[in-house]
């Protein structure tokens, strides 16, 4: 990283590539995803949820699976295209996606962390949960569009 002005017109060290970005991402939702993957599972196994596990999933699995799908999906296709790490971008861009991602997912756990203080029976745990998408929809909606430009750009770096 020189600070050579590249095709964009952008300094090469305000940029990044599209690849880097790519798995930067996936990291973060992977194990995000995880951690409340595996929380949920405990629950589940603990019968946190009662005869209501099956809703506390079917509130989860909306919410993360199709932006991991989306992931994944990508990763796998450009797993063997040799001109996939060739585009580049902006730095900044990428710091609000992650940080969307973040927040999100942070506020996905938070719900679930929260359910022995503001919810006593499995009943009340899962409407909580449902009530979360309140906010969580909105979210979502901004981290779909980030990682939506990220995961599904196809412009290729000027040489």
């Amino acid at each position: 990283m020189n600070g050579k002005p590249a095709a964009a017109g952008l300094p090469t060290d305000q940029l990044i590539s599209l690849d880097d970005v790519r798995i930067r991402l996936a990291r973060v939702w992977l194990i995000g995803a995880g951690v409340i993957f595996v929380l949920l599972v405990v629950q589940s196994l603990l019968h946190v949820y009662g005869d209501l596990t099956q809703d506390a999933w079917g509130w989860f699995l909306p919410n993360l699976m199709p932006s991991l799908g989306m992931i994944i999906s990508v990763l796998a296709y450009t797993a063997l295209d040799p001109l996939s790490s060739r585009a580049m971008v902006r730095r900044t861009f990428v710091q609000i996606a992650e940080w969307l991602s973040l927040i999100y997912l942070l506020l996905v756990l938070l719900t679930i962390l929260m359910q022995p203080f503001s919810a006593g029976s499995a009943a009340e745990r899962v409407a909580l949960m449902h009530t979360s998408n309140l906010w969580l929809g909105p979210v979502q909606g901004l981290v779909a569009s980030a990682l939506g430009v990220l995961f599904v750009s196809k412009k290729k770096r000027e040489s």
